[in-house]
């Protein structure tokens, strides 16, 4: 049976010949895919490599989760449908929300801040908007944020690769956004003119306002 591996917290310099040769020094590497971004064709920071067994992909995570290759500490593990197989962990699609382009993510440090969330999430996709709901008398974050991700695609595969990532001394955990929490609402997600500041394409900016989903965590 063969592995499947994602790694994460590439150096954009770092090409698909960089990691067969890395790779293959656990086992034998039967495919090396680094994704481009479809704006500009640059690698989008991650990559997938398959190694030809179960045994070969389990050594590779041992030996270069936390690598240091090309100013980076690379992150490796299963991809989610080898997670069972051996490495614990599961794909974290928890809630049954329905699949959209927009994620909710929660356990989040109150540290963390907009910047480091789009950052996290720009590894595996083009990031739309970014927002931590701030309580509006003291503002304090309320630990959870939204992201909107350009495509459904991007997100599932943030839910699949983020899920439980250290951000802050937190784990988070990453879901789809709940449709009917917000029918008949506006959360102000991604709007500048809505309150509650929030980054987009335009950058950070307004004041921060409650958020309509204040009431419900």
């Amino acid at each position: 049976m063969n592995a499947k591996l994602f790694v994460r917290n590439l150096s954009w310099s770092v090409t698909e010949q960089d990691l067969y040769d890395l790779f293959g020094q656990s086992g034998e590497v039967l495919s090396a895919k680094i994704p481009l971004r479809r704006e500009d064709g640059k690698p989008r920071g991650f990559a997938f490599v398959e190694m030809a067994s179960l045994s070969d992909g389990q050594q590779a995570i041992q030996q270069l989760n936390g690598y240091f290759l090309q100013g980076r500490d690379l992150v490796v593990d299963f991809q989610d449908e080898n997670r069972g197989a051996g490495h614990g962990g599961s794909g974290a699609i928890s809630s049954g929300n329905s699949k959209s382009n927009k994620l909710f993510v929660r356990s989040l440090s109150y540290s963390a801040t907009e910047h480091d969330l789009e950052s996290l999430f720009q590894q595996v996709g083009q990031v739309v908007s970014v927002k931590i709901p701030t309580d509006r008398d003291t503002g304090e974050p309320k630990g959870f944020g939204f992201v909107e991700m350009a495509s459904v695609d991007e997100a599932e595969q943030a839910i699949q690769s983020l899920n439980h990532t250290n951000l802050g001394g937190k784990s988070i955990v990453i879901d789809y956004q709940d449709a009917n929490r917000s029918k008949g609402k506006s959360t102000g997600f991604g709007n500048r003119n809505s309150g509650g500041g929030g980054y987009n394409r335009s950058g950070y900016g307004g004041q921060r306002e409650r958020s309509d989903y204040s009431s419900r965590w």
